[in-house]
């Protein structure tokens, strides 16, 4: 890893930090899915799994203006009789949105961009009985995935995408993506993974069973990626947030600097 790149801190310019925050989920999901079903075209990144959730088919479009890119990209969305969704992790202008809604997509929702100093994260604990733990792959990875999939409400096919089960797992210190969970009696009840990128510790895939919920174990397994990523040198969390998670990531001292452009459509 090139330690020239990390960044210390979030630093003065927030809204800087923010757009990188944001760009950081293009950078994930490129690394993750092509070769697995993600394609590369100029300005975007497409998925299509066929799975019934936006996140399965979905476009990724880099540059905020540019209209052809953006109808490349969603062209086989419309026909694949799911729900899909286009990110604009740089913004979009207003034409390009426009554009967007014309074929079927909806302004849903804009994703917040956010970002800590991990020396300034606040501290969590585990109730008892419960550990935190990281996961490799094979049976444990294969867990993690259900449990991905039942505490965020995936498709079992997408959460396996994004899993040891798809991805393999470098156990080494230093690797560029990690699995964590939280275990109790043996059952996975919460999971997180940490991408490192550009410099920066990327946390994604929290999710916790509905039954477990309420208890500090999604702050938990957020913050212990990102204890990980400080002893690399790392300094800077990002993740983009859902409604679910926002309070907890405030909680945790994330600042939201940031937003990522969201569009849904449901088939016809």
């Amino acid at each position: 890893m090139t330690i020239a790149a990390i960044a210390t801190s979030i630093g003065p310019r927030r809204d800087l930090m923010g757009a990188r925050a944001a760009r950081h989920l293009d950078l994930a999901f490129r690394d993750i899915t092509v070769g697995r079903g993600g394609e590369l075209g100029a300005n975007f990144l497409r998925l299509v799994t066929g799975e019934p959730h936006p996140m399965g088919n979905l476009a990724i479009v880099s540059d905020p203006d540019d209209l052809d890119a953006t109808r490349a990209a969603v062209a086989p969305l419309l026909t694949c009789g799911q729900p899909s969704a286009v990110l604009f992790p740089d913004g979009v202008s207003s034409r390009v949105a426009q554009a967007v809604v014309a074929v079927g997509f909806e302004d849903q929702e804009t994703l917040p961009a956010m970002a800590v100093d991990i020396d300034r994260m606040a501290a969590t604990t585990l109730p008892r009985g419960y550990a935190s733990v990281r996961i490799g792959a094979g049976d444990e990875g294969r867990v993690w995935a259900e449990t991905l999939a039942v505490g965020y409400g995936l498709p079992l096919g997408l959460a396996r995408l994004f899993s040891p089960e798809s991805l393999g797992a470098d156990m080494s210190a230093d690797a560029r993506t990690q699995f964590f969970a939280i275990v109790r009696d043996g059952r996975t009840v919460a999971t997180s993974l940490l991408y490192l990128a550009d410099g920066l510790a990327g946390v994604y895939c929290v999710a916790t069973l509905p039954e477990e919920r309420g208890k500090g174990l999604g702050a938990h397994v957020t913050a212990e990626g990102l204890r990980v990523a400080r002893r690399l040198g790392y300094g800077v969390g990002v993740l983009q947030s859902s409604a679910d998670g926002y309070p907890v990531y405030l909680g945790l001292g994330f600042e939201d600097l940031g937003k990522v452009p969201m569009f849904v459509r449901a088939p016809a």
